[in-house]
């Protein structure tokens, strides 16, 4: 089975799997808790998962936001990170291009591919739908 995939995921799609239990980003964060990869972050994109599932106005209960957290903080690979390259149409996403460039990440999994890059340097930004499509055939599902 190889090395596992290394991550890199935008705050969108926990926020997705944190609202609907039921839906693709959710399979995502049960990929991510049943170790089939590997998430990276830095610190920058943890501030942001931070900010945007803890502290913004929605909808996802508190113990539940806070147990993906406490996970993440605990389960992703901490890598420090590199110089932006101001590759990202959106300067907020730049941190997730960061993170995946520093972790050697294959995949960045987003909702809003079009503010990334198509492909950089061996770096596959993808949807939901694409990702989970690249899990199951490399489980052989």
């Amino acid at each position: 089975k190889g090395c596992p995939l290394r991550v890199v995921i935008d705050t969108n799609i926990f926020i997705s799997g944190l609202l609907n239990l039921e839906g693709g980003a959710a399979k995502i964060i049960n990929h991510f808790k049943d170790d089939i990869f590997e998430l990276v972050i830095t610190r920058d994109v943890f501030e942001e998962y931070l900010r945007a599932i803890h502290f913004f106005n929605n909808n996802i209960p508190s113990e539940r936001s806070e147990e993906l957290l406490e996970f993440v903080f605990e389960k992703a690979v901490k890598i420090k990170a590199a110089n932006p390259h101001g590759l990202c149409k959106d300067t907020d996403d730049e941190k997730f291009l960061t993170a995946a460039f520093s972790g050697h990440a294959e995949y960045l999994v987003t909702k809003n591919k079009k503010d990334f890059p198509r492909d950089a340097s061996g770096l596959r930004v993808v949807n939901v739908r694409e990702f989970l499509g690249k899990i199951e055939k490399r489980r052989g599902l």
